[in-house]
């Protein structure tokens, strides 16, 4: 291969963009991306690319067990290791006669926004001391009973094992915090892609779905020359 060929082939395992990888070997931009689709239907450069991506796998001690290990980590991971969505008691749940209940610095809070605004404070008929954990009351008549939906999110940088592997990171939003997560159904299908579980079967039938037709012929009914051609197709190796 030319000096820029093999530029090519280490500048494309960088980041495996053919367009970016043709410029930065030196080829024009205005025809990198027709000069990446040529070099990458090239034999000898998908062999090149190949070998080149070896040696950098062996280098960094990647193995294809290890990436296995990982992408089996993600497909089996438990997302409730991360968040779970749990029933709590509703603010009335505990209250008094089921009246809404504070905790005493959110309704402190409450009172001086009231004052500043010039409205009325709110009441405490429902008393204070809500708490986050208690139980719900059955006989709640706001929630039935229900109680009310909380989602919690487990400290990440308490995260393990395969919880540490399904986490992407978070995302802060207009309506609170995204959690992110990589794709486990994406993980389970690079696996069984892999270990070659996926091949798709495809069924052959006549017109309209039909069963096929076989029909068979006795030799004695074949012309000399379709004899012929039988004994040849059985002579080649």
């Amino acid at each position: 291969m030319e000096p820029r060929q093999w530029r090519f082939v280490h500048e494309y395992c960088v980041d495996l963009n053919g367009t970016q990888a043709a410029i930065r070997a030196g080829y024009s931009e205005n025809s990198a991306q027709e000069q990446a689709s040529r070099l990458l239907s090239k034999a000898i450069i998908q062999e090149a690319i190949k070998e080149r991506q070896e040696d950098i796998a062996t280098a960094a001690g990647i193995t294809a067990e290890k990436v296995l290990r990982l992408r089996w980590q993600i497909a089996t991971a438990d997302p409730n290791d991360l968040m779970e969505l749990r029933r709590i008691n509703c603010r009335h749940c505990n209250g008094f006669d089921h009246h809404y209940q504070w905790t005493e610095n959110e309704y402190l809070e409450s009172v001086n926004r009231a004052v500043e605004m010039g409205k009325p404070a709110p009441d405490g008929l429902g008393g204070f001391g809500y708490d986050l954990n208690g139980p719900i009351n059955p006989d709640c008549p706001e929630c039935g009973g229900l109680g009310e939906e909380f989602m919690h999110i487990h400290d990440t940088r308490h995260l393990k094992g395969s919880a540490r592997r399904l986490y992407a990171g978070v995302q802060r939003t207009k309506d609170g915090l995204k959690i992110l997560t990589r794709d486990q159904d994406a993980a389970l299908a690079a696996i069984e892609k892999y270990l070659g579980m996926n091949i798709e079967r495809k069924e052959i039938s006549g017109p309209g779905g039909s069963p096929l037709a076989i029909t068979t012929t006795k030799a004695e009914d074949l012309t000399d020359d379709q004899l012929a051609a039988i004994v040849g197709m059985n002579d080649n190796p």
